[in-house]
């Protein structure tokens, strides 16, 4: 069957709905001679469906228990995540700030190195230059040695002259290496302590790399974490919609039996007004039969019978609905005359053959504007109107055509005639 597949699911679980309220119906009557509860097999299945619906919503709260701790561990999880995060962010800034910091002391470095060279150079060539020349005044330059300047000195004094003109020569080669030798130092100092920084640097960069590995695994452990919650919160999601459309179908199911049940109730009552009715109608044919005189009961209330029906007249064209009670909204036969007669302050039963057991009878050929007209069962369904005159009657007549006043009081066999005025 279609309906029990794919597309047709929807729709064959309205059918399925339909045939349990239907085989309900049928099964009404046979409870009905029972002597038991005539509404019995529906309270089993009405209980069977409260059941499964009351279980169905314990579920339900059970889940929604359960997705409210998911939802609490993955926030916690998700907090978790977002401080490692922010964590990861700003160790990425101090690397990034450690990389230019690297950058910059390398080039200190390399510097360092350049202007450590160009001073040992500088150093290396005025050595060779003093060697040269001191090579040059000892060996080629007589006027400029020791021993010119003794014996060629004209006096002590002269002598003396030559000698510190000499050693003032030494002096200012020696004062002349130690400086270049003091630049080498300070050059080789500084390239040490660059590269003592550079050591410290790259170690610390080192330390970036560690921390940088063990939150980055960290944040691997709690992305799984997070991914097993979503896992288990849209499985929980799953089981609540689950329980969600059982406790939906239950209540349908329950909503079908309890009007099923109001069915039965009213087809139990209309039976037994029915039965009362004929059996009314039947007193009142003998009675009028024997005593050869017509039922035109006098009217014994303010209400005239042209009012009632001239506040009937104005609902004509509203719809009919089958257990209705809106004259605007919707009505059936019954609840339209029991609302009508309910306006000017008049009780009334509200199925149609209790109407014929209502006020007085009236005979056929006495019937006015106001009286209530009970049909006798149509295929096991009453039916009732309010005479308005001229022969006609106003009625809920049906779903097609809704609250109408142009049938005959004769389009069915007329049960009574009874006059509540």
């Amino acid at each position: 069957m279609e309906f029990l597949n794919g597309k047709g699911n929807r729709n064959g679980k309205r059918v399925v709905s339909a045939l349990l309220v239907l085989s309900f119906l049928v099964a009404v009557p046979a409870l009905q001679g029972g002597s038991g509860d005539p509404l019995g097999g529906s309270y089993v299945l009405a209980t069977t469906a409260k059941d499964k619906k009351n279980e169905a919503e314990q579920g339900l709260s059970d889940v929604e228990d359960d997705i409210r701790d998911i939802e609490g561990q993955q926030s916690q999880i998700n907090n978790q995540i977002s401080s490692q995060e922010q964590k990861l962010d700003a160790l990425l800034k101090q690397q990034d700030a450690l990389n230019v910091q690297i950058g910059e002391t390398q080039a200190r470095a390399d510097q360092a190195n350049l202007d450590l060279a160009a001073a040992e150079e500088k150093r290396d060539e005025e050595y060779e230059s003093m060697k040269l020349r001191i090579q040059f005044m000892y060996e080629n330059n007589t006027d400029d040695s020791i021993w010119s300047a003794i014996f060629n000195s004209n006096g002590f004094s002269d002598m003396l002259n030559r000698i510190e003109y000499i050693a003032d020569v030494y002096q200012s080669d020696r004062e002349l290496m130690d400086a270049y030798e003091q630049s080498v130092k300070e050059v080789e100092d500084l390239t040490i302590q660059l590269a003592a920084e550079m050591d410290e640097l790259y170690g610390l960069q080192e330390s970036y790399l560690g921390q940088q590995a063990q939150i980055e695994e960290l944040l691997s452990s709690l992305a799984a974490q997070s991914q097993k919650y979503a896992e288990q919160l849209a499985e929980a999601q799953q089981r609540a919609e689950s329980y969600r459309k059982t406790i939906a179908e239950q209540e349908e199911i329950i909503r079908q039996q309890q009007i099923a049940e109001a069915e039965a109730r009213r087809r139990q009552q209309e039976e037994a007004a029915r039965a009362q009715a004929q059996a009314n109608a039947n007193a009142n044919n003998n009675t009028n039969t024997n005593t050869g005189t017509s039922s035109d009961p006098a009217f014994t209330s303010s209400v005239s019978g042209q009012e009632l029906v001239s506040y009937a007249l104005q609902f004509v064209g509203n719809p009919y609905v089958w257990g209705g009670n809106s004259l605007t909204k919707g009505c059936d036969c019954s609840g339209f005359v029991h609302l009508v007669y309910e306006h000017f302050g008049f009780s009334t039963p509200r199925y149609s053959l209790s109407f014929a057991s209502v006020g007085q009878p009236v005979s056929r050929e006495n019937i006015k504007a106001g009286d209530i007209v009970v049909y006798s069962p149509k295929n096991g369904v009453g039916h009732v109107a309010i005479y308005i005159g001229n022969g006609c009657i106003v009625e809920a007549q049906d779903v097609g055509v809704g609250i109408t006043s142009n049938r005959s009081v004769d389009c069915r066999s007329i049960m009574a005639i009874r006059r509540l005025l």
